[in-house]
């Protein structure tokens, strides 16, 4: 699933995911942080953050995404993204 806090659009289910809907939101690979714990894009626009929210991200909280974090560091992820998984 793909999540944003308003800033930063992030997923539980791996960085090849996210790639493939932030494409779909027209945001561009240049513009990925791939930092080691907390891989993501930032959503400087809300025109992008209305495509993130239309295409099916989740808002949560900043608190929240720090919880995903947690859980993802503790599992893989998911198998299927209901979102965002290539079809």
């Amino acid at each position: 699933m793909i999540y944003t806090d308003g800033v930063h659009l992030v997923s539980d289910c791996g960085v090849e995911d996210l790639h493939y809907f932030a494409k779909k939101i027209g945001l561009r690979r240049e513009w990925f942080q791939d930092h080691k714990r907390h891989p993501h894009y930032d959503m400087l626009s809300p025109v992008i953050l209305r495509r993130a929210i239309d295409k099916g991200a989740a808002v949560v909280s900043t608190r929240g995404l720090v919880k995903l974090r947690a859980i993802r560091e503790q599992s893989i992820g998911c198998d299927t993204c209901q979102y965002c998984s290539r079809p």
